[in-house]
């Protein structure tokens, strides 16, 4: 059903710009900061020399916001409640105010980018407004059996499936396309109050767990979990909003007015800070607000080794210009050598055969090398490795294909060789 927009007039709910003169900025980071006495409002960090000064004050309780195709910043905030639109100067008046809205704490684009979807955190409930300020209600806990039980983070993958944070069941829940809502992910000991959550083009599904501390990450395709980051309360306190960056990364909001980067190897480095401000609950830089069009897919299966072990290789975040990734290596025999394959060209399972083993990658292509590896680790399943890259900034790179597949030595495998499935990176903008 849908609820027209609730009318302000006079737009009594105008808040006054922090300074006339602010303008958005591709690598600023603009943050939401709910618990200041007095100057509540999205302040701006400026991306080169980290000082931050007040870019809208007079919001309420802002949280998780977005830069939308208009130009202008949107940002739910659950105390008037509504969701804001900040124009370039400072100015943010209420877009749509009420209706379904009782505390909406995160908005994101639609996957076709015409409108926003809010999550709702008091009504349970996820609804979409479009840019004259509409309202059409989504999903609630109705619809959804009850699993929707205090939204927060969202996002949504390459084929259309809403995730949603739940802060009251410490759950993770999947809602696909046609509506029908199941239970993703359900660990107390990975999943605490969660917040962000953001999806990279390799599969992988990132979550702030502000009560831990941590960001975890979910495999879209297993459901398995880990702690990918934290914790480390030097650099990262209460963690909130969770964005994939172009600079490379995430990029995560929390406490202490800190806003921290975490790289492919879940390495932590605080970007900015101001404890004056208390708590972010939101961050976003306007050029992270388009998403890497680049991607990671499996393909076919290698060939187990010691123990009974399948290696598998896999990939973390977008490979894109200027992107940092990495290439992840898991359950390979420890302490053995091998050979990392990359071609420009691909070859179907059943298609060539090396050392008992279906070739992934075609030695034919017109781009084939080979880099030497060694697996660190001991025993079967226990060789784990992430190699980090930064993608170079060049023209031409966007949809160029590669190919890749890992052999390693291992005595107890066919032909004495064991094998990862394939990995195609598709490079994107």
């Amino acid at each position: 059903m849908k609820t027209q927009r609730f009318a302000v007039l006079g737009l009594a709910l105008a808040v006054i710009a922090g300074t006339a003169t602010a303008q958005f900025d591709e690598n600023d980071y603009y943050v939401s900061a709910p618990f200041v006495n007095g100057a509540s409002g999205i302040y701006v960090s400026d991306s080169e020399t980290g000082v931050t000064t007040p870019f809208a004050l007079g919001l309420l309780i802002p949280h998780y916001g977005w830069f939308g195709n208009d130009g202008n910043f949107y940002v739910p905030d659950r105390g008037y409640p509504a969701l804001m639109k900040v124009t370039a100067d400072g100015n943010a008046t209420p877009l749509s105010l009420g209706g379904h809205f009782l505390k909406p704490v995160t908005c994101i684009p639609t996957p076709d980018g015409s409108a926003f979807v809010v999550s709702d955190m008091e009504a349970h409930k996820i609804v979409q407004v479009d840019y004259s300020g509409n309202q059409t209600l989504l999903h609630d806990a109705a619809s959804t059996g009850g699993l929707l039980a205090g939204p927060d983070g969202i996002a949504y993958d390459d084929d259309g499936n809403l995730f949603v944070a739940n802060l009251l069941t410490d759950t993770i829940v999947k809602i696909d396309p046609a509506g029908s809502a199941s239970l993703f992910a359900q660990d107390p000991a990975l999943i605490r109050a969660p917040g962000g959550l953001t999806i990279d083009g390799a599969g992988n599904l990132y979550i702030a767990n502000y009560d831990l501390h941590t960001i975890v990450r979910f495999r879209l395709d297993t459901g398995v979990g880990s702690v990918f980051a934290g914790p480390d309360l030097e650099k990262m306190v209460f963690p909130n909003d969770l964005k994939l960056s172009r600079e490379g990364g995430l990029i995560v909001a929390g406490r202490q007015g800190r806003v921290t980067r975490i790289d492919a190897l879940g390495g932590l480095e605080v970007i900015f800070e101001n404890p004056e401000l208390i708590e972010f609950d939101g961050v976003s830089v306007k050029q992270d607000s388009n998403y890497c069009t680049g991607r990671y897919e499996t393909y076919g299966a290698g060939t187990a080794g010691t123990g009974g072990f399948t290696p598998y290789f896999g990939a973390i975040f977008s490979p894109c210009s200027g992107h940092t990734i990495g290439l992840e290596f898991r359950d390979f025999l420890g302490g053995a050598p091998g050979v990392l394959l990359v071609s420009s060209g691909g070859l179907a399972p059943g298609t060539q055969q090396f050392k008992g083993t279906d070739l992934l990658v075609d030695p034919a292509g017109p781009v084939f090398m080979t880099l030497g590896l060694f697996v660190p680790g001991v025993g079967g399943g226990g060789g784990n490795m992430t190699l980090q890259f930064e993608v170079p900034v060049m023209t031409g790179l966007d949809g160029l294909q590669l190919y890749h597949q890992v052999f390693v030595v291992d005595p107890a495998a066919p032909k004495g060789v064991s094998a990862s499935n394939g990995l195609l990176e598709t490079f994107g903008l």
